[in-house]
């Protein structure tokens, strides 16, 4: 009973004096990735179609970019602008409803309450409008999946 109690006692003055610690890794985004909070963005100048550049991100270890915000989808529109000197190009986020008209889902599986479809969007023009990207004024569009653009990828770190 003693030894107990003075094992209790050593733990709990080993943990107030700092002699027990434990070591945090904190996650850090690949070379080239732009980190927000908890996640990591790429803008990629490679035109695929949206099944394709899924795929590239998906070798690289993520999605094509969930855009879960405001701020998230103002740091994909900057990274759009900045690679492309101040202009913004059709780029690709990883957002479509392919499975189901008008009803979207994001390439990562997680469920989204943020949209930010421009006026009159989205439209499935022609019925043949299953993907979305992200257009030349920062506003999301429904586009044809088989149109080649560039791509945003994105990765959790949590």
């Amino acid at each position: 009973m003693a030894l107990r109690a003075l094992l209790l006692l050593c733990g709990i003055s080993g943990l107030l004096t700092g002699a027990f610690s434990v070591n945090v890794t904190v996650p850090e985004c690949p070379a080239g990735w732009v980190r927000l909070e908890d996640r990591c963005f790429i803008y990629r100048d490679n035109a695929l179609n949206f099944t394709t550049a899924e795929g590239m991100c998906n070798n690289a270890g993520g999605t094509l970019a969930t855009i879960s915000n405001s701020v998230e989808n103002a740091l994909a529109f900057q990274l759009v602008r900045d690679a492309n000197n101040g202009s913004v190009v059709d780029t690709w986020i990883g957002l479509h409803d392919g499975i189901t008209e008008g009803k979207f889902v994001r390439t990562d599986g997680s469920k989204s309450k943020f949209f930010d479809f421009r006026a009159n969007q989205p439209d499935n023009f022609a019925g043949n409008e299953d993907c979305v990207e992200i257009d030349n004024e920062g506003q999301w569009n429904d586009e044809t999946c088989t149109d080649r653009q560039d791509f945003l990828c994105s990765i959790n770190l949590w």
